[in-house]
């Protein structure tokens, strides 16, 4: 694993620039709006995967079309694909875009990865340990066995036709509990928290900060680079109806996961009254205007720029922006001209 004085080319060239954003646009595939970010001035764009288009797919077509901006999954499961065949394909995607490649790794959970892949969701943390120092072998081509408790190949490098563009490309991981966090701090580049209520997100802070100590880091030597709900509106009643049921189906859909955070954070109430409401809708309603402010920028393009900034003083190094879940490419091109830095 790198030390501090040896991070990433990607985290020394980039690391707490002024300014810095990225955006999310869920499961859209919209080669349009990822050109015009790149066009803006957007530092990176994440694609996820899910249960849908693959990341891999998408951000491969991304590359032919675009010429700077990063290009990142978000997030490859580590249930779904063996630490070789992700690596072989973030080593393309590096090729293929000229070393724009980022790499956003997550355990999931049981809704994808078991009613979905059809595999157990067992020992994911240990997993997701081995699984980067694996990854970290095969691009730098290291001959040999690597034995471990979930994969155990006996050659850890490509074939000699395929030299990877670069032999350390930036991992990410999507943690929120506190011992991912810790392993995040240990072995990644970057970590990629989601609504994270202020208050846990100072208390994560320090657990990122044990896990970096591990290995003879510091908290700043992983970038942190956190998914911010962002309802970008004139009128801003439409924008906290649209927050609100974006973090209405996390909390009801992912159960053990975002319920666990805001519970943690005071917000149980809010929790179980979005669970107890007949649908989606209801539930969006007994949100409190408390968690959402802590959740995500709601408001004006004004208002939402000096919040953004608010984050950044706050820990946060790269605010990779997301419209609201379910809203159309209106609200896609507006978030993107609200944080252009262009």
């Amino acid at each position: 694993m790198n030390s501090s004085s040896e991070k990433t080319e990607f985290a020394t060239q980039t690391s707490h620039e002024v300014g810095r954003v990225g955006v999310y646009f869920s499961l859209q595939d919209n080669l349009e709006l990822v050109k015009l970010a790149e066009e803006l001035g957007y530092e990176s764009v994440w694609a996820a995967e899910g249960q849908g288009k693959t990341t891999f797919g998408k951000v491969e077509r991304w590359a032919a079309h675009t010429n700077s901006i990063k290009l990142a999954t978000e997030i490859v499961n580590i249930f779904s694909r063996t630490p070789a065949t992700t690596a072989q394909a973030a080593a393309t995607l590096d090729a293929h875009s000229s070393g724009r490649a980022i790499l956003g790794l997550g355990v999931a959970h049981p809704g994808v990865v078991e009613e979905f892949h059809g595999t157990d969701f067992e020992q994911p943390l240990a997993r997701m340990d081995e699984y980067i120092k694996l990854i970290r072998c095969y691009l730098r081509g290291e001959p040999g066995e690597f034995t471990g408790t979930f994969y155990s190949p006996t050659r850890t490098e490509f074939w000699n036709a395929f030299e990877p563009e670069r032999e350390s490309i930036p991992i990410y991981n999507g943690a929120l509990g506190p011992a991912n966090v810790r392993l995040t701090g240990q072995y990644a580049d970057g970590w990629l928290p989601n609504l994270y209520p202020q208050s846990q997100f100072e208390q994560a802070l320090e657990w990122l900060e044990t896990g970096a100590a591990r290995s003879g880091r510091v908290a700043s030597d992983i970038d942190v680079a956190m998914y911010v709900l962002t309802a970008v509106h004139e009128d801003v009643a439409v924008a906290r109806r649209a927050a609100s049921e974006h973090v209405a189906y996390y909390l009801r859909e992912i159960p053990g996961y975002y319920d666990r955070v805001a519970i943690e954070s005071g917000f149980k109430d809010d929790v179980t009254a979005v669970r107890k409401a007949s649908k989606l809708e209801s539930g969006a309603e007994q949100l409190s205007d408390e968690l959402l402010d802590r959740l995500a920028i709601i408001g004006t393009p004004e208002t939402a720029r000096k919040e953004l900034d608010d984050l950044r003083d706050s820990g946060v190094d790269l605010p990779i922006v997301r419209p609201p879940a379910r809203t159309d490419r209106v609200w896609a091109e507006r978030t993107l001209n609200t944080f252009a830095r262009k």
